[in-house]
């Protein structure tokens, strides 16, 4: 999480567990911010609509709005689902590319 959430917006981070104590070098930086905005761009093209990238404290950050009155908490679940399935699978993925290894898990920061 990388601000306090309020009723309509959330702002956070998609970050492998194996990353979170490396987070502040910058290539890893580089790599989280290349992941996050991935991210996005697969769970918006497949539907999820209230999420989108932003910046926060210099780092690309999911920012979800959740304000719409047709917004209802098995749309939440599913987007969260989405985030860590796409998120597991763009982090192998970006991980080969770069040739480091993956980490199996995730955690929202």
């Amino acid at each position: 999480m990388l601000s306090e959430p309020t009723n309509y917006r959330y702002f956070f981070r998609y970050l492998p567990h194996g990353l979170s104590e490396l987070q502040e070098a910058f290539e890893v930086r580089q790599l989280l911010d290349r992941l996050n905005e991935e991210i996005v761009d697969a769970v918006v093209r497949h539907g999820f609509t209230h999420v989108a990238t932003t910046r926060v404290c210099d780092r690309v950050a999911i920012h979800m709005s959740i304000g719409s009155q047709r917004t209802f908490a098995v749309d939440v679940d599913a987007t969260f689902e989405a985030i860590a399935r796409w998120g597991r699978l763009l982090n192998k993925e970006l991980c080969t590319r770069n040739e480091t290894a993956p980490d199996m898990e995730a955690s929202y920061v």
